[in-house]
């Protein structure tokens, strides 16, 4: 199949809500499509706090303003010109980490390290199963461990097929991508992949 990944950028928000509003996902209800604006960096959080916003024309509206302030990151999977997938990928996130710490059982926030998190991915339903969620795990490691991060982290469940929402990803895709389980409690496990530059910084 042949995808290009991309970054998103300011200048792709429109395309990335027209995916947003064209793309059945989660639990597939009109009023309820997310457009990801819960998982956005820190800067956009000290203006407003909200992890939701009540009805999903503001949702869209939020999404367009953090894609062009470049508070909501990620990357878009295209085929041909159309957009058939999307990951969030975000740096600069404690506000969500500390949000899922609540249910995830994840260490407290360090300095000293970095970590690009993984949020959620979306899928068009006739790409599923095809390898592109694969695709954007890979660039997601190969640009952050380009951009100096210790770890890619990711939220997931241990039995992907028995939870109500799927877009965190299966357990076995970040196990094939290197990542390895950091912490689990009980159907949720955090799931993390060491970036080689820096492993090989350490050992000099």
């Amino acid at each position: 199949m042949d995808i290009t990944v991309r970054k998103l950028t300011p200048d792709l928000a429109e395309d990335y809500v027209c995916f947003f509003d064209a793309t059945p996902h989660d639990v597939n209800v009109d009023e309820e499509k997310c457009y990801c604006v819960t998982w956005r960096d820190d800067a956009s959080y000290a203006v407003d706090d909200s992890h939701w916003f009540p009805t999903r024309e503001e949702r869209r509206s939020r999404a367009l303003q953090f894609v062009r302030d470049g508070h909501l990151q990620g990357y878009l999977a295209y085929q041909g010109k159309e957009i058939v997938g999307w990951c969030n990928a975000n740096a600069n996130c404690q506000a969500c980490r500390d949000y899922l710490r609540a249910f995830w059982p994840m260490e407290e926030n360090r300095p000293d390290v970095r970590i690009k998190s993984v949020f959620c991915f979306m899928i068009a339903p006739k790409v599923q199963r095809t390898g592109v969620a694969t695709r954007l795990l890979e660039q997601v490691c190969r640009d952050a461990e380009e951009e100096g991060f210790d770890f890619v982290e990711a939220y997931a469940y241990d039995k992907f097929d028995t939870v109500p929402h799927d877009f965190r990803g299966p357990l076995t895709m970040y196990e094939q991508c290197g990542f390895t389980v950091f912490a689990r409690r009980e159907d949720k496990v955090v799931v993390r992949k060491a970036l080689k530059k820096k492993a090989d910084a350490a050992c000099e």
